[in-house]
């Protein structure tokens, strides 16, 4: 899969729409069995552009996911190696599984987003055991990461999910399902890990706290037939920690799928509020878009316009989105 995506904002007065820049990344995910029992799974991402970390003008390559995966029953699974970490909805559907174009907490682009502690594409190296119950009604996971990071403490993270209506088999979720199916999901997480949060705002040498996380999520998806598909999500996180940045952070979502075809898709008009208390001024960060989807056919192709306004550490910022996702079958 490819997705390719336009800002229109000025990097240095981020309240101005008059400068344009692009980043894209492409996806290659394989798997296969070892036994019946014992599978593993070998993804690659290669970047360009502005990403969460920087600018890359040049492009790289990295591996996404590297995973030796001991299925020994629907209920106990064990997954070791590179992978997503789990503790929310979103960063376990990531930013190709969702409806809008941009993944939750990006309030300033260029920089990590406000969520739960993961690695670059929401992956870290480590372990999880997890299991499902009623093909994916229940779900749990509970795991150890940046494992490969020997100078640093473990992070540890875990999740509940309830799915009801219908099932979300599988290690990953969406957070749309484009009327395939009608879902009403809860879930919660919770990360912890010793030093996990560096004072940036000081020379070194570095001081760090503890880093502890909790979070609860909502999703509720409804094919209304000939009246399209609605989508409601929230969530809502909460950080402990000395040097943490924020205290709170939240979002809420509303999307309306249009019954009608407009040629080859049909048009997504949403919405999404973002918040984060900022520990250091005592501000709240916002963060509102609103997006028109074109959706061609559900997650393998569609195109997405987003305007966002957003008011961080008391400065307006102003950009327009334009992005396409392309999957494979």
């Amino acid at each position: 899969g490819t997705r390719l995506g336009l800002r229109v904002q000025n990097p240095g007065q981020r309240e101005k729409v008059n400068d344009l820049g692009m980043d894209g990344q492409v996806q290659v995910l394989l798997s296969g069995q070892a036994t019946h029992r014992i599978l593993w799974q070998a993804d690659f991402v290669g970047t360009f552009g502005t990403q969460a970390a920087g600018t890359d003008t040049s492009g790289s390559a990295a591996v996404l996911d590297l995973i030796g995966r001991f299925e020994f029953h629907d209920a106990f699974n064990l997954w070791v190696g590179r992978m997503l970490v789990p503790a929310d909805r979103s960063g376990l559907s990531t930013e190709w599984s969702i409806a809008p174009w941009l993944f939750p907490g990006q309030f300033e682009a260029g920089t990590a987003p406000v969520r739960a502690l993961q690695g670059p594409h929401g992956r870290s190296d480590g372990v999880t055991l997890w299991g499902q119950l009623g093909s994916g009604v229940f779900k749990y996971y509970l795991g150890a990461f940046n494992l490969a990071n020997v100078s640093q403490s473990p992070l540890y993270s875990g999740r509940l999910s309830l799915s009801l209506l219908n099932p979300e088999p599988g290690y990953r979720n969406a957070s749309t399902y484009y009327g395939s199916k009608n879902v009403l999901a809860f879930g919660a997480g919770f990360q912890h890990q010793h030093n996990g949060w560096a004072d940036t705002s000081t020379p070194p040498p570095v001081a760090w706290s503890d880093f502890t996380e909790l979070n609860f999520d909502l999703f509720f998806e409804k094919n209304l037939g000939p009246g399209g598909v609605m989508d409601l999500e929230g969530a809502f996180y909460k950080f402990w920690g000395g040097y943490a940045p924020y205290s709170i952070t939240y979002f809420l979502l509303a999307s309306y799928l249009l019954p009608i075809e407009v040629g080859p898709g049909k048009f997504q008009p949403l919405f999404r509020l973002q918040q984060a208390h900022d520990r250091s001024t005592d501000d709240t960060d916002a963060l509102a878009d609103a997006q028109l989807g074109y959706v061609i056919d559900g997650l393998r192709a569609r195109i997405a316009l987003d305007y966002q306004y957003s008011k961080v550490v008391g400065q307006t910022r102003n950009a327009v989105l334009l992005g396409l996702q392309l999957m494979t079958r």
